[in-house]
């Protein structure tokens, strides 16, 4: 199968199961899930849709709204299997399976952890850039980002100052 085509089916066939999940399906234990991304075998003969929780509260209530979504979606493989074909223009729908995707969980623990080191080490949380030079206004060594920022500014002004208010004509 072709690399575009077998892109575009997974990504139609993960916003079909999204738009079932939230519209569709009426059962109160299904939690806050989210399809994360779908695996479509070469032969088209196997999908799999993994996918993951949002849980409210602590450790306890994500593990019970794991396993309350869990069960519905499996209850409910056949039904979303169903409607995900009636999208499909293929020739056979494939055979669907719901896989909890750990790659969530596990980026937060990594997360964690490299907080712990950073706060045991004594160094600054890190921030991200927002590009404004603001961060290194204290002057300490970074005179390439400062004077980027303040290039950009400059610029905005001339701008400004040619005419900026009237509208460009191109």
């Amino acid at each position: 199968m072709n690399e575009r085509r077998l892109a575009r089916l997974q990504e139609q066939i993960k916003q079909r199961l999204a738009e079932i999940l939230q519209r569709d399906l009426a059962d109160p234990k299904l939690g806050l899930v989210t399809i994360t991304r779908v695996e479509l075998d070469r032969e088209f003969s196997h999908c799999k849709a993994y996918w993951s929780v949002l849980a409210a509260g602590g450790p306890g209530n994500e593990a019970r709204a794991r396993r309350d979504s869990g069960e519905v979606l499996q209850r409910a493989r056949g039904f979303c299997q169903r409607e995900m074909g009636k999208v499909l223009h293929t020739r056979s729908v494939p055979h669907l399976e719901f896989v909890f995707d750990e790659g969530i969980r596990e980026a937060i623990r990594v997360n964690t952890l490299l907080a712990e080191l950073r706060e045991a080490r004594g160094d600054a949380p890190a921030q991200p850039a927002s590009g404004t030079g603001e961060e290194h206004a204290a002057g300490d060594g970074h005179k390439a980002a400062d004077g980027a920022a303040e290039d950009r500014g400059g610029d905005d002004q001339d701008e400004d100052r040619d005419g900026g208010d009237e509208p460009q004509r191109g």
